[in-house]
């Protein structure tokens, strides 16, 4: 079964990228995506030998992207690790002369600093509230953002997949912010708090019968009883919840609408693509999800990428099975991948890796991505090469 692990340009820039690799391939992986769009971060680093702690910089790539694939406006802002030489192009090269393949790990919407900069593509909650951490897909801007990353990182060479993360909806609770709250919300008010009414997400509302402004106050209505009482529509199927608060024909639209822009964008990044590079994305099955898995319909992505990555991270194995099988049941004959975690709190031994690739090898997962290299201690290498070696 193909495998690899997610890592940070930092971890080879420190460490050393033949030394990097060299771990990786000794822990029986085929590959290893590197962030090259990424949000802000603080990752504790317990096996760089530069640093304990790595703040990163909020929004920026890590690779040399070509100003000119970007049309509307909407540009990528360089790290400071991108200089004369090219993190991504460096790790590509080397990695090619030992068989490793090399997947982009791209970050798309989920960008604070182009959000503060430009709040014209930016999710506007229903109660008007701008959501800075979250580009919206159905902005022209972003769409042509989300291109040109894709565009630039089509001619690397030696660069075997573009795996997109957050191709779709941010949501109000993956915001990357200080987060400060004295309710908790269901999944139906996370919902509610999430959707977009941008001009260009109203728009394509309307084009799916929805009735945007009485959507809208709906919206604003149902969140202020739940704020105040918290005895407002209470249902264990959120979705079921949603048509009782927006009305069927409404919640509908919107599902559709949202389905609609992620899914159109997804079809013509496809298209950018070419062999032997790869395009993955990371999916849901959940309808009401937002975030780093895009919530669309499997049955449409499908046609429209070479992969579907599926984030299992849990701390249970019939969870991760469950998580995986959502999507593997509606695949069709394109692959599926499962991330695992294989840190702490989620796994505390080889043993409990391994239960959870199989469960992910029994769910359908015909890959595996463990999270991650620069977070992990270097034991858990050791926990992963026996993973591999047993699925």
């Amino acid at each position: 079964m193909y495998s690899s692990i997610w890592a940070y340009p930092w971890d080879f820039l420190d460490e050393g990228i033949d030394t990097t690799l060299g771990r990786i391939a000794d822990a029986g992986l085929n590959g290893v995506s590197v962030a090259s769009a990424y949000h802000n971060i603080r990752a504790l680093c317990p096996h760089n030998p530069k640093r304990a702690v790595y703040h990163g910089e909020d929004g920026v790539v890590y690779f040399k992207a070509r100003g000119e694939e970007f049309k509307e406006g909407l540009y990528p802002v360089l790290s400071n690790l991108v200089g004369k030489a090219d993190p991504l192009a460096e790790i590509c090269k080397a990695a090619s002369k030992r068989d490793i393949q090399v997947h982009a790990w791209t970050v798309v919407t989920h960008n604070t600093r182009l959000g503060s900069e430009n709040p014209d593509c930016i999710i506007e909650s229903a109660f008007g509230d701008l959501y800075p951490f979250g580009l919206c897909p159905a902005n022209p801007k972003v769409r042509s953002y989300a291109i040109g990353l894709v565009k630039s990182l089509a001619r690397y060479d030696n660069l075997s997949c573009i795996e997109l993360e957050s191709l779709g909806y941010m949501g109000i609770e993956h915001s990357g912010h200080h987060a400060k709250a004295g309710i908790a919300l269901d999944d139906l008010h996370r919902y509610l708090l999430s959707i977009c009414f941008c001009p260009h997400c109203s728009e394509r509302m309307k084009q799916n019968g929805v009735n945007v402004s009485r959507a809208r106050e709906d919206v604003v209505s149902e969140m202020r009883t739940y704020f105040s009482i918290r005895s407002a529509f209470k249902t264990e199927d959120a979705v079921e919840g949603l048509s009782e608060v927006l009305g069927q024909d409404n919640a509908e639209g919107i599902m559709a609408a949202r389905d609609e822009v992620v899914l159109s964008l997804l079809e013509e990044i496809y298209w950018l693509v070419q062999k032997p590079q790869a395009l993955s994305v990371m999916v849901t099955g959940a309808p009401l999800a937002t975030g780093a898995q895009a919530s669309v319909t499997i049955t449409q992505a499908r046609e429209w990428t070479d992969r579907l990555l599926v984030q299992a991270f849990a701390n249970s194995s019939d969870v991760v099975h469950m998580s995986v099988s959502d999507v593997a049941v509606r695949r069709g004959s394109t692959p599926v991948y499962a991330g695992l975690q294989a840190i702490n709190p989620f796994v505390e031994s080889a043993e409990n890796l391994t239960e959870a690739a199989i469960a992910a090898r029994d769910a359908g997962a015909e890959g595996l991505q463990f999270y991650h290299y620069g977070l992990m201690p270097l034991e858990n290498l050791e926990w992963i090469r026996q993973a591999v070696a047993t699925v």
